[in-house]
């Protein structure tokens, strides 16, 4: 065997080469090394072992031959090419008579190792491989692949020798910047542990009662990673040419943008997102919302300052993601409104009703398939009062561009509109909203759209009011609820903000 140095690993390659995560999810921009990575981490942790075994077996007269067997993976066979010249070279080093199988697109070495390249174009592709036993399985750039794809294929992960059983490896290695349907990476190892190297255990029950576990972790690269000064300063200036959006991904490691979003352009978290700040009582206050009870229901309370400018400084979610005996239903929904409210003294004590109203859907009004009060008749009874929204999705997303194109370049200004950065899911979901395909001109519907809603309709209840609105003489503690001049709240909208 070559004894030259085949690869010298950077030290965060080396840290995931010697993770024992059943699964592992390397990378977050590009230059890191993530393909170097993938092409070597079964000769690392599998391949020189199986050697180590076999020149074992012929040192005392015996015979060995390896189960083991790695499946690398793309979504496409002509991403695999320079992979198979770099493989080629590397296998022969490591065994100059190591076998290639052009047919099968794979390497067998001396000690029975198979080293095997593949690709599952089309969706069903993942059942050329359900038959087979694998030990090492990798998906590079595996954002392009389906998260079906990914679960089936990676139930071939088994062997029956107990050596190679303790070394049983899924690694991925990606990009953040993934399509719609690529999200999935991001959900399974990056949102349960934004800054990685956290191990996460699922236990999983089995038929006789006892509990296995299996482990993934997330362990984020840079390109800063790569020891090759040169090389990081040449791709950092061409990273830096891309779409802003892009270049956050594959230069900053952020995962929160989309390939194709449609606020890409505009949405800046840098700019649009601004730490807490004590808000003065006197600017006018607001809510929007967007209806939801089996899906997501957000809630976003909103501050207009005196130059125009709207502030997101609180964000509630309902219903997002959870069982259906805790759904909240309008009664308590209401209810739950009332309590934020009440502590953030923005609740009439005395009347026992909000000083604030704002846009909601207007499914909130419908008494379709309902008998009794409409949803918005059961909130106004708990002194929860809503105001009809402007449901005009192109409207709406051209305001909302507006806002957000509203960057000031003088000193001491405020963006067109901004969100506390408390306001999670502004953050999460308005990076990764679609274009419609049958409207260039409009985000697709559906999906993460709830808290997008939310806030158009915020946008648009401002754009019917454009006027300037002037400080009150009173701040919220000293307004006199027995003075004829205060509005008192209605079912059809009102508040002591609007």
């Amino acid at each position: 065997m070559s004894e030259d140095i085949i690869y010298q690993p950077s030290a965060v390659q080396q840290e995931a080469h010697l993770c024992d995560a059943r699964e592992l999810l390397y990378g977050g921009t590009a230059g890191c090394g993530k393909t170097v990575f993938m092409l070597h981490d079964p000769i690392q942790t599998q391949l020189y072992g199986e050697i180590e075994r076999w020149e074992r077996a012929r040192a005392v007269g015996g015979r060995f031959k390896s189960k083991g067997h790695a499946l690398y993976l793309r979504r496409e066979f002509p991403m695999l090419q320079q992979v198979l010249s770099e493989l080629l070279d590397v296998a022969h080093r490591i065994d100059p008579k190591v076998h290639w199988d052009a047919e099968s697109k794979t390497f067998t070495f001396q000690c029975g190792f198979k080293y095997q390249l593949g690709h599952v174009q089309r969706e069903e592709d993942w059942r050329i491989y359900d038959s087979n036993n694998y030990t090492w399985i990798g998906f590079d750039e595996a954002i392009q692949f389906m998260e079906r794809q990914y679960i089936m294929i990676c139930t071939r992960v088994r062997t029956t020798d107990s050596v190679l059983m303790r070394k049983l490896r899924i690694r991925l290695a990606s990009n953040p910047d993934a399509p719609a349907d690529g999200q999935w990476v991001k959900k399974r190892f990056v949102d349960p542990a934004p800054e990685g190297r956290k191990l996460l255990v699922e236990p999983i029950k089995m038929t006789d009662g006892s509990i296995e576990e299996r482990t993934r972790v997330y362990i984020p690269a840079r390109l800063s990673d790569n020891p090759n000064e040169q090389y990081r300063r040449d791709y950092e200036a061409s990273l830096r040419q891309l779409p802003h959006h892009v270049m956050l991904a594959r230069l900053g490691g952020d995962w929160n943008v989309v390939a194709d979003a449609f606020f890409a352009w505009e949405w800046k978290p840098e700019v649009h997102m601004v730490k807490p700040f004590e808000i003065p009582k006197h600017w006018t206050r607001f809510r929007s919302g967007d209806w939801g009870y089996k899906k997501a229901c957000p809630i976003y309370w909103w501050v207009l300052t005196p130059d125009g400018d709207l502030i997101a400084y609180r964000e509630v979610t309902f219903n997002h993601e959870v069982p259906e005996s805790k759904r909240k239903d309008v009664q308590l929904v209401a209810l739950a409104i009332r309590k934020i409210e009440i502590a953030a003294g923005e609740w009439d004590m005395k009347r026992d009703c909000s000083k604030l109203t704002g846009p909601m859907d207007t499914q909130m009004w419908s008494q379709s398939g309902t008998i009794g009060p409409s949803m918005d008749e059961t909130m106004a009874a708990h002194g929860v009062y809503w105001e009809k929204c402007t449901k005009d999705r192109v409207a709406s997303t051209a305001e909302f561009i507006r806002r957000l194109r509203d960057i000031p370049t003088k000193p001491g200004t405020r963006p067109g509109i901004t969100f506390f950065d408390t306001c999670r899911h502004a953050a999460r979901t308005i990076p990764t909203i679609q274009t419609d395909k049958n409207n260039m001109e409009a985000p697709a519907e559906g999906g993460n759209d709830h808290w997008l809603n939310a806030i158009q309709y915020a946008v648009m209840y401002r754009a019917a009011r454009p006027e300037q609105v002037e400080a009150p003489e009173k701040n919220i503690e000293e307004f006199d609820d027995e003075e004829n001049d205060v509005p008192v709240p209605t079912k059809a909208g009102g508040g002591y903000f609007q």
